[in-house]
């Protein structure tokens, strides 16, 4: 038995109450279950036995100040001004090392929000891009939490992880997240986090609903367009620290994870470099293009019906990576599938010559046959394609792949600037007769349209790269 005094942070409710969870903040943050009723704000004197509390005594209630000082000293206790420091100082000779040093202070104070949630018991969601980028980002985060409960937390904390499909935070998912934070009384604002996403239009109004309930914090990399609302949201993005996509959203949440705890995630960057084919990614590294293929093939199978992973989560991913067997087996497997529908794919595309010497190549994924496990995905495939054609066509290329109502692009990094394809999509967005919308970046774009004109929209981006069969 242990005893504490401390302040009643959060309450997350459960149908039977005898069954709430409660977070008290004191010397440490106890996380425990208990019959007895406490409110948010609560003086308590409890007595914490192996499971849950088992007594309790409200010596009074605590002012906004009270609280202020209690939780202030726990996220003290973290060094997280420190770790931003050092986290600069230690990367300071990497490629991107200047802006990294330059976004220090947000990534300081994104940690400081984020810790003082975790803490003191608020309702966290972190919703991760399903692909080797975002999934890196999140491991890195789960470690980072897992520190911080291993050095400040009596109890077990729970953080909701929702491995994301898409690039827009959509109306759905904004749904979800509020019923998740309703099941809370907190003392401090909820978090919700989203890595890799994307500023899509889409995401507006979700975006600025959400930030009214909680803390929003958005780590992306994409390049931002003028009007979107950052503002509205904790918002952090190399674009804006004179960088751009190379620089990962599975590198930004992983500095972000450093500067909240001291953890080792060099691993984890390594992965999301190579999986998002960064510029800084060290192509040489054999373990770190194994976790890529390893980490693209877990975010692709996860949740499909005939899948054994109803659920991805961090945890999940560190148990697989952990396991040699069961690494070695999922490696094999993606890369065997993998190269067997690149060499497919190769075969099946239609070469359209462009000017300034640039050829096209056209594929419809769907004409491709399907695997057991349903991977790859058409937006890891489309990537894959395109280094695959690079390396038989040369650097001036651009591979356009379509299915259903999407239409991914890719595009060589020395001819992406001039063919401006992000402008070519806004173009057709404001002129086509057709509901158009995408986005993405210079390399790696997307294209969304009513299914039942994929092929209209498919011939007018080819006329306006100048290309002819």
């Amino acid at each position: 038995m242990q005893n504490y005094r401390g302040i009643v942070t959060s309450v997350k409710r459960s149908p039977d109450p005898r069954d709430n969870l409660y977070t008290i903040v004191s010397t440490k943050a106890i996380s425990a279950k208990s019959a007895m009723l406490m409110e948010v704000n609560d003086i308590v004197d409890v007595t914490l036995g192996d499971r849950a509390i088992t007594s309790v005594e409200v010596a009074g209630k605590a002012s906004s100040d009270d609280f202020e000082k209690a939780l202030g000293r726990l996220v003290g206790a973290l060094d997280i001004g420190l770790n931003a420091n050092r986290v600069a100082m230690r990367y300071r000779d990497r490629a991107y090392g200047g802006t990294l040093h330059k976004m220090a202070g947000a990534l300081e104070g994104a940690a400081l929000s984020l810790a003082g949630a975790y803490l003191s018991g608020a309702p966290i969601i972190v919703r991760f891009h399903h692909d080797g980028d975002g999934s890196s980002g999140a491991v890195s985060l789960y470690r980072a939490l897992s520190c911080i409960s291993e050095k400040l937390f009596v109890g077990q904390r729970g953080v909701s992880w929702v491995m994301h499909r898409g690039v827009e935070y959509d109306r759905e998912s904004f749904y979800a997240d509020t019923l998740e934070m309703k099941n809370y009384e907190s003392a401090s604002r909820p978090v919700v986090l989203i890595s890799d996403f994307g500023t899509a239009p889409g995401s507006e109004q979700q975006l600025r609903d959400a930030s009214g309930k909680a803390t929003v914090i958005m780590l992306d990399h994409h390049p931002p367009y003028t009007s979107f609302p950052k503002g509205s949201v904790l918002y952090i993005n190399p674009w804006d620290y004179g960088s751009d996509t190379n620089f990962t959203a599975g590198l930004l949440t992983s500095f972000l994870a450093e500067t909240l705890c001291d953890v080792d995630t060099d691993d984890m960057k390594s992965a999301s470099l190579i999986s998002d084919f960064s510029a800084f990614a060290d192509r040489s590294d054999g373990d770190a293009v194994r976790r890529a293929v390893i980490l693209d093939y877990l975010t692709n199978v996860a949740g499909r019906s005939d899948s054994s992973i109803s659920r991805l989560t961090p945890s999940y991913i560190e148990s697989v990576l952990s396991s040699k067997e069961k690494s070695d087996d999922i490696f094999y497997t993606a890369s065997s599938t993998m190269n067997e529908m690149l060499d497919l794919g190769v075969k099946s595309v239609k070469p359209y010559r462009c000017k300034d010497g640039i050829t096209a190549f056209v594929l419809e994924f769907e004409t491709l046959p399907k695997s057991d496990t349903g991977y790859p995905l058409p937006g890891r495939y489309s990537s894959r394609l395109q280094e695959r054609l690079e390396s038989i066509n040369g650097e001036r290329t651009i591979t356009l792949m379509h299915y259903g109502g999407y239409i991914t692009l890719r595009i060589s990094k020395g001819i992406s600037k001039a063919v401006g394809i992000l402008r070519i999509i806004d173009e057709i967005a404001k002129s086509s007769d057709y509901d158009v919308s995408g986005g993405g970046h210079n390399e790696a774009a997307s294209i969304r349209v009513d299914k039942s004109h994929t092929g209209e929209v498919v011939n007018i981006v080819l006329r306006k790269i100048g290309a002819s069969l």
